[in-house]
């Protein structure tokens, strides 16, 4: 899948999820922890992928976290999937925003080490 086609998916993703007040949090939360050096890389686009990583991660038969690889095949159904765990878990949650934005700057200095 070329990038353009990867984006498009994040994008509508984050579009759908726009609707819901739970979202605009995650969205700031990236405004305030951006991921630097990453080319077009929104907060919205930010959040989905985060988000994906954060909820498709498992421990492998050797002990290393991993998570299901968000490209490749599927990428609708995926995303659909994470939009429906998102609303399900964060629609009628209070969310910690000092916490959320913990977990996004470990996750960005994580990501730019």
């Amino acid at each position: 899948m070329d990038e353009d086609t990867f984006l498009k998916h994040i994008d509508n993703a984050d579009k759908d999820l726009n609707a819901f007040p739970f979202w605009r949090i995650f969205k700031k939360a990236c405004m305030e922890n951006p991921i630097r050096g990453i080319h077009k890389l929104t907060p919205g686009r930010q959040a989905v992928i985060i988000l994906w990583e954060a909820n498709t991660q498992y421990r492998g038969s050797d002990g290393v976290l991993r998570s299901v690889p968000l490209d490749g095949e599927n990428i609708e159904d995926k995303l659909q999937k994470l939009k429906d765990d998102l609303i399900s878990h964060f629609m009628n949650q209070d969310i910690d925003e000092k916490a959320l934005n913990r977990f996004f700057n470990s996750i960005v200095k994580k990501l730019t080490k």
